[in-house]
């Protein structure tokens, strides 16, 4: 059975997995046999991770991104937490979309699954 899920990345990027194993999951959720729908979402202190100046080949994101992409997954970063560490949306990378806290509530709210990172 198909179910909305979002995925919650809420670390820094630096110094820890649980970006890259953040998206590793959200890949595989989407990809796996019911091919849920997924959405990423950048918040906290994951807004960061978020930013266009990310090395994300150091953070061995570009293969879990694309595969994310090819499955029709969403990546987004909340507005709220990005004004609350002074990044601005011209920071944010091209394939990330910014939502405002409401939104991004109302995504984890209506998701039938979260998992936090």
């Amino acid at each position: 059975m198909k179910r909305d899920v979002v995925v919650l990345l809420t670390k820094a990027p630096y110094g820890r997995v649980h970006v890259p194993e953040g998206l590793r999951a959200a890949r595989g959720v989407a990809a796996g046999f019911d091919q849920h729908d997924v959405t990423v979402v950048f918040t906290g202190d994951g807004a960061y991770a978020a930013r266009a100046s990310v090395d994300r080949e150091a953070l061995n994101m570009p293969g879990h991104v694309a595969d994310l992409r090819e499955q029709g997954g969403e990546m987004v970063v909340d507005a709220a937490a990005m004004a609350e560490r002074d990044v601005s949306p011209e920071e944010i990378a091209d394939d990330v979309t910014v939502r405002s806290g409401d939104e991004v509530s109302t995504l984890v709210r209506d998701a039938d699954r979260t998992l936090d990172f």
